[in-house]
């Protein structure tokens, strides 16, 4: 893969800060959202603007004029709505974990909390974060592609303790989430379930390869506890770019969000458009 498009660099004091928060998120309340402000004020930030999101639009390039970082505090979804409204702004970006997986403040800060994250933010490094595009959509955590994009609901309704609803989705998911499948180039037969994850390197590919519903439902169960990727029935293999189907449009959730794709679709690696603030060794 190409380098990045600038070298990573020492981040900057944080300066005039706009928050984004998505009080929506279920790890995002008025309390995490007042002690995200006070970390800022602690820190020496002057907090500039405010988005609720999504009620309020996060904002552009423009609205960030004069901004020195963009601080985002939801799940990935929120963080990656946030970075393609923002494209072409030349500021820093804090991302602070509020959603389920947070998949990308966990690659920038660890396991680290708002607080620390916040305290080491201005001794931290600048830096582009590898990305997956398709379709004109970006992903900085992952894509899952396929029928078994269905188990999301069920997985997202047992995070949150909503036990009718994940009966509801489960009956759904088996009914649909092993029919059909998707093509993958240069691979034979279709498969219910495709990942795909960005790397510095390209990208990380995990497919179902399993047969018959005892094998997918291994996958599922994975899936709502954990990572189906950590099945027995999935495959991984890297590749420098991927091509998925052929005629019928895929369905895909880019970090989390529901996006459906025109087939075939060509799924490439790259660079973020923004710069983020990693506050441990990438």
């Amino acid at each position: 893969m190409t380098p990045a498009p600038r070298p990573p660099e020492p981040a900057r004091p944080l300066g005039r800060a706009w928050v984004v928060a998505n009080r929506a998120s279920r790890s995002t309340d008025d309390d995490r959202i007042a002690a995200l402000e006070t970390a800022l004020l602690a820190a020496g930030a002057t907090i500039a603007g405010f988005t609720d999101f999504p009620r309020e639009a996060a904002p552009d390039s423009a609205g960030l004029a004069g901004i020195d970082t963009l601080v985002v505090m939801g799940g990935d979804g929120t963080l990656g709505a946030a970075s393609a409204a923002a494209a072409g702004w030349d500021g820093q970006f804090l991302a602070i974990p509020g959603g389920t997986m947070n998949l990308l403040p966990r690659a920038l800060h660890g396991e680290a909390g708002l607080a620390a994250i916040v305290a080491a933010a201005a001794s931290g490094t600048l830096t582009h974060v590898p990305v997956v595009r398709a379709g004109g959509h970006t992903s900085h955590c992952r894509i899952i592609v396929g029928p078994l994009t269905r188990w999301a609901r069920a997985r997202e309704n047992a995070r949150h303790g909503r036990l009718w609803r994940v009966w509801q989705a489960v009956r759904l998911a088996l009914a649909r989430g092993f029919t059909g499948g998707v093509k993958v180039a240069g691979r034979p037969g279709r498969h219910p379930g495709v990942l795909v994850m960005p790397t510095v390197d390209g990208l990380d590919v995990a497919v179902f390869s399993g047969r018959g519903l005892a094998d997918a439902m291994a996958v599922a169960i994975n899936w709502l506890v954990g990572s189906w990727r950590d099945s027995p029935h999935v495959t991984s293999f890297a590749a420098p770019d991927l091509q998925l189907g052929r005629r019928r449009p895929l369905r895909c959730l880019f970090d989390g969000e529901l996006r459906r794709l025109d087939a075939p679709a060509r799924f490439v690696p790259g660079w973020s458009d923004l710069r983020y603030i990693r506050t441990v060794p990438g």
